[in-house]
């Protein structure tokens, strides 16, 4: 997970699984959904990145008038 998301966005989410009435099974549940959504994200966000690493590789040359 990455520091900038993980101090400033997760810290709070986890903050308030923790505070919300819940039994601990369905507390579990929520960080496990929580854990899985933001392995989905960064995997997106990796495949975005290197799609824009190599992007130029496919562009075509301009041509200078």
């Amino acid at each position: 997970m990455r520091k900038s998301n993980e101090s400033v966005f997760n810290s709070g989410i986890y903050a308030r699984i923790l505070q919300v009435q819940m039994s601990e099974a369905d507390r579990q549940s929520a960080i496990a959904a929580l854990h899985q959504a933001t392995r989905l994200v960064e995997a997106i966000i990796w495949v975005k990145e290197r799609f824009a690493s190599i992007g130029h590789v496919f562009m075509k040359p301009s041509l200078k008038h």
